[in-house]
């Protein structure tokens, strides 16, 4: 006895089945890109906002910015006037070497700053070396400092790892094992003093 096979039947079982298995598959990777995106947590450090106006006239502080150290420095009169005269000294002097050094906001004029405002620096705290955190040395010369620091000290970041010098716009200096400046981050000024990071 021979038995007809209706393939409609066959077809719309076929179609069924498909259909289910792609809606189970589906909802089995939805779960699964979802573990993928990043927490709330985490997209709420990706931005810190900082008054560094509460940073007293020459001070340097050390804040978070996703898990990062961050120097904010107020700068005097006398350390922005430290900038000038070693250009010769510097790898990167107008920061240009590569993108992490350099940002959207940097003009001529404020280039050699490295901040939007002169007297607030803003970079990253680790050592482009190895990532260690350098030493804040501000004042010029080794009355301070000792053998630690060369002669002519500018003033700025010494890294004791393994000896990596910054000047006080934490530009790297010629014949240290760092190989750029220290980095910068996006910001911006949301008020007189008030800053978002990231």
């Amino acid at each position: 006895m021979s038995e007809q096979v209706d393939q409609s039947k066959r077809n719309m079982l076929f179609g069924a089945a498909g259909l289910l298995g792609g809606v189970a598959a589906l909802a089995a990777a939805v779960p699964f890109v979802g573990s993928m995106l990043p927490a709330a947590d985490t997209l709420a450090a990706s931005k810190t906002e900082f008054d560094v106006g509460t940073v007293e006239s020459g001070q340097l502080v050390v804040i978070q910015w996703q898990g990062k150290p961050v120097f904010v420095v107020n700068r005097t009169k006398e350390l922005l006037a430290q900038i000038d005269g070693h250009d010769e000294m510097l790898k990167d002097p107008e920061s240009r070497e590569i993108e992490a050094v350099s940002a959207a906001w940097m003009t001529d004029e404020n280039r050699k700053y490295r901040a939007i405002k002169p007297e607030y620096l803003v970079v990253v705290a680790s050592c482009t070396h190895l990532g260690c955190i350098p030493m804040y040395k501000a004042t010029k010369g080794r009355k301070d400092w000792g053998d630690s620091v060369p002669e002519d000290w500018p003033g700025g970041w010494h890294c004791p790892c393994h000896g990596s010098l910054y000047d006080i716009s934490a530009r790297v200096i010629n014949d240290s094992p760092a190989p750029h400046n220290l980095h910068l981050m996006p910001y911006k000024y949301t008020g007189e003093t008030s800053v978002v990071i990231g």
